[in-house]
């Protein structure tokens, strides 16, 4: 039991209490007022006892020594999703206010904290920080210091900061003009998934992030067994786990919530079944099977994100497009569906599934209806046009035997018999149609006729394997 009583030479009460170590304290409490007093013994021995409970040492408990001892271990055993994320924010916090007690903390420290973290700059002399990077930092100590405050570690928060009162930023990006350029138009994306020089396993990727609107980190771990196929009037795509890039490890549902279920496009459809048929066996070697991952590495595996960026933007180069986020695809396809009549608040089910009021909890929408909000969006898988070729007389020097020709498709090397029309055109500077193995148009592009530039994309897919690196997660996935 603490005690209070008075000291000579002091005017205020001191309080006496027994520490998480179990040793005697002796501390002044600052007031003359007895009550105010008692009030601050009450809470300094609940603040004991929560720190033995916690593991945490005796002596001042501070900022930094909380968040890494305490709260992140208690957030990362629960499974708290954004745990690695709050610790990216907190060490924004650490030289400003990491070694003050977490019960000093005032509420002009964090104001402090927030005006420094807003001026700082690049070495370019840009902010270092959005004014969203910034929010997230303060919200985060707000849950700390919240959780802090139900453990009885301290009596009250600093966190009362307002934008109201001009304290906070506004939620803003860094450059206000990005965000209205994050976005693909129809074309380009009836591009990605159609242009037969893309390698077919990342068509059928750009295909999931752009006509089902995932996440790039929710797409590369769906598996054959979770697309429902005798579901109508369109199929189901089950989105029940996300892959964790930086522990590397498959977590249950969304990066913001539970899993949800995504109406199958007709394009994504045709899409899955061409590569189910054929493209998946000519990129892996075997025939897929309902453990295995729909689009894995090249080398088994769950895709690298960071690879899948950079050759979305090489992708994108060659097709004579600027770079932007594979992020950038759910944009688009929420931007492209509403544009095409599906402005509905129930699209935000399929693209973030039900949100967390009452409301939403008490509904469950009808499948057709869902499946009617996608059906809506108008993409399309490109076909190739025959164009008819110009025609050359037949050399007169030449034998009656027939005359070879060269060319470096699929067919290899064919014949063309004696006097049949040729092209003065290279083998490449055609264009012929035919079915992909994600079930796209097959377009041969101009290009020299070195099987090096083939638009073959079965050749493609056969290089990259050689090419792209990966997670070494097995094809199964889970």
């Amino acid at each position: 039991m603490g005690s209070l009583y008075r000291r000579k030479g002091s005017r205020f009460w001191w309080l006496g209490f027994i520490d998480a170590n179990g040793e005697r304290r002796l501390v002044s409490s600052g007031t003359e007022d007895e009550a105010e007093a008692q009030k601050l013994l009450a809470a300094l021995e609940r603040a004991e006892v929560a720190k033995k409970e916690a593991g945490i040492e005796a002596g001042p408990l501070t900022v930094r020594a909380y968040a890494e001892k305490s709260w992140l271990p208690a957030r990362r055993a629960r499974g708290v999703l954004s745990v690695d994320k709050d610790e990216d924010c907190l060490a924004h916090a650490y030289p400003v206010i990491g070694k003050t007690p977490l019960d000093r903390v005032r509420r002009k420290d964090l104001l402090d904290l927030v005006r420094g973290l807003e001026a700082k700059r690049t070495p370019e002399g840009e902010p270092l920080l959005a004014p969203r990077s910034v929010l997230h930092v303060y919200a985060t100590l707000r849950v700390m210091f919240g959780d802090a405050m139900a453990a009885e570690l301290i009596t009250g928060t600093p966190c009362t900061l307002s934008a109201r009162r001009g304290e906070l930023p506004k939620k803003r990006d860094k450059d206000p003009a990005w965000r209205a350029t994050a976005i693909y138009t129809r074309a380009e994306v009836e591009e990605l998934i159609s242009d037969q020089r893309i390698p077919g396993y990342r068509r059928m990727l750009y295909g999931l992030i752009f006509l089902a609107g995932l996440r790039i980190n929710e797409a590369t771990p769906r598996l054959w067994r979770d697309w429902d196929t005798e579901m109508e009037p369109l199929g189901r795509l089950a989105m029940d786990s996300h892959w964790d890039i930086l522990k590397k490890v498959l977590r249950p549902g969304s990066k913001t919530g539970p899993g949800r279920n995504i109406p199958v496009h007709p394009t994504l459809a045709k899409m899955l079944a061409g590569w189910r048929l054929a493209g998946f066996e000519l990129y892996t070697g075997q025939k897929p099977k309902p453990g295995d991952l729909i689009v894995p590495a090249p080398r088994e595996g769950i895709l690298n994100c960071n690879r899948t960026l950079e050759a979305l933007h090489q992708d994108l180069a060659m097709l004579g497009h600027r770079a932007r986020r594979q992020h950038d695809a759910r944009r688009t396809f929420i931007s492209l569906a509403r544009g095409d009549g599906a402005d509905s608040p129930l699209l935000k089910w399929i693209t973030h599934g039900p949100s967390k009021e009452i409301i939403d909890e008490y509904t469950t929408p009808e499948w057709s209806v869902l499946c009617g909000l996608v059906a809506k969006l108008k993409i399309h898988l490109r076909e190739g046009k025959v164009l008819k070729m110009a025609a050359t007389a037949v050399l007169q020097h030449q034998q009656p035997s027939d005359v070879p020709a060269k060319n470096h498709g699929r067919e290899g090397t064919r014949t063309l018999p004696r006097g049949a029309p040729q092209s003065t055109s290279g083998p490449h500077t055609s264009t012929e149609t035919g079915v992909s193995p994600a079930g796209g148009a097959r377009t041969v592009s101009d290009a020299p006729s070195d099987c090096s530039n083939c638009s073959n994309s079965d050749h493609q897919d056969a290089q990259a394997r050689a090419d792209e690196g990966e997670s070494k997660t097995p094809r199964g996935g889970r």
